[in-house]
């Protein structure tokens, strides 16, 4: 008798995660699916503003369908959170830069550390936040954004360039 499930599992050890999240500090988060995540992620961005003592506010119900994921001191940015993947970098995707928000905030988590950036909506659509690829051949609706741990800041970075941005971002404001 075939045991089908003896060939899955060993079909499945070839598709391991790396080892290097293996008693990681932040191994936990390879647990959790992409959409809890990004929520995870949505939690995390919140208590540390509030700690640093920023103003944050989230969609009605955190609302999927909003323009926007998180507004920190009166400025809308779409947030995403990625893990790092084996090859060290991470995968920022679903970037929908056609829709209305003034900033783009990534954070990436590594094994052992978090990484993070933002960027102006006009840097996300110039190019200097990096290149984005369509996540779905032939349309436009939806981008990936890759970026390798050394591209992004320390997280001790974060209120700083958080600062420096929302004030780049206020109206009349030279760019």
């Amino acid at each position: 008798m075939v045991d089908a499930k003896a060939i899955h599992n060993a079909v499945i050890g070839g598709y391991a995660d790396d080892n290097k999240w293996v008693d990681a500090r932040f191994e936990a988060i390879k647990r959790l699916s992409n959409t809890k995540a990004g929520d995870a992620g949505q939690d995390f961005v919140e208590r540390l503003c509030n700690e640093l003592g920023f103003d944050t506010e989230f969609p009605e119900g955190r609302s999927r369908q909003s323009s926007w994921d998180v507004r920190i001191e009166g400025m809308t940015f779409e947030l995403k959170t990625a893990t790092e993947d084996v090859h060290g970098s991470f995968q920022f995707n679903h970037i929908r830069y056609h829709r209305p928000y003034d900033g783009l905030l990534c954070v990436g988590i590594s094994p052992d550390d978090i990484g993070f950036d933002a960027w102006s909506k006009a840097d996300v659509a110039t190019g200097a936040a990096g290149r984005l690829v369509s996540m779905d051949q032939g349309s436009s609706a939806t981008w990936k954004l890759t970026k390798r741990a050394g591209q992004l800041r320390p997280i001790e970075e974060f209120e700083s360039r958080l600062l420096d941005l929302i004030v780049k971002l206020q109206p009349g404001c030279p760019p």
